[in-house]
């Protein structure tokens, strides 16, 4: 019989697992979202065998993903406690892993971050190849249960790494978390400008390459970045230092030398011949 996989919260993230999970035909899978609209698009793209909008529902499930913005995720998981099964295992898919590892106890729990999304939201936007070659980073607090969550998310295609949740969060701060910021920081420099229509008619890829991610929503990335708090500001306090040093350099012959050297540590990073 196949386990049961939850999932609440059917969105980018949790709709793409689901879809990924029942390509592989290894596991059942049942969504749990608070609007049943969302519960039918899910059954019709794909990415769940069945859905409910309560989340006693849990009972049925072998493993319970949360997929829902970080600020709710503890909540949540003290909600369902009560339901689980004797031996059911609980992960997520969020982006800060310190919360969870210092709240959650009294259940199997591996926190999991999957290094993949995009700017777009909701389950409509969910594609099953999301997490194929992409790395998920677990974060075990419960060892026996680490076996099942890594075979989950091998079964969605993703590579898996095991860190601390110290480690993790330290990393994603510089990595994610300070980008997206940055993005927003660019756009607002932009929106501040009195010209708007000569800048929007000189807007170049660069400009849009960069600030992609600003098109993020913002009820997602405003609990990460306040539950990433003190790694994000050290970042922020980083970046400000080595904008200011490039700043003395613009007008010095110093200045090739310093691009060459970013320009240098990039190339491996993404493969940029």
């Amino acid at each position: 019989m196949k386990p049961t996989v939850a999932i609440i919260g059917i969105g980018l993230i949790g709709g793409s697992l689901g879809q990924a999970l029942r390509r592989s035909k290894r596991y059942r899978v049942l969504g749990i979202a608070r609007r049943p609209s969302t519960l039918r698009d899910a059954k019709h793209l794909g990415a769940i065998d069945a859905g409910s909008t309560n989340l006693t529902d849990v009972y049925q499930a072998d493993i319970i993903v949360i997929a829902t913005p970080v600020d709710s995720m503890v909540p949540i998981i003290q909600q369902i406690r009560p339901f689980l099964k004797s031996r059911a295992i609980v992960t997520d898919a969020g982006s800060v892993k310190g919360v969870l590892d210092q709240q959650i106890r009294g259940v199997r729990f591996v926190g999991a971050h999957p290094l993949a999304g995009s700017h777009k939201t909701g389950v409509k936007s969910a594609h099953p190849d999301l997490f194929r070659g992409a790395t998920c980073v677990l974060v075990p607090q419960d060892d026996s249960a680490l076996k099942a969550v890594r075979d989950m998310w091998k079964a969605a295609g993703a590579r898996t790494l095991e860190m601390s949740a110290r480690a993790h969060d330290e990393a994603v701060a510089l990595t994610s978390h300070l980008p997206h910021l940055l993005a927003h920081a660019l756009v607002h420099v932009a929106a501040r400008r009195p010209d708007q229509k000569v800048l929007k008619s000189l807007m170049a890829g660069s400009f849009r390459d960069v600030t992609r991610v600003a098109s993020s929503d913002p009820e997602q990335w405003v609990p990460i970045f306040q539950a990433n708090l003190k790694n994000l500001r050290r970042g922020i306090r980083l970046f400000q230092k080595e904008l200011n040093r490039l700043n003395t350099e613009l007008a010095k012959p110093s200045l090739r030398a310093s691009l060459k050297k970013s320009q240098l540590y990039r190339q491996p990073l993404f493969n940029v011949i």
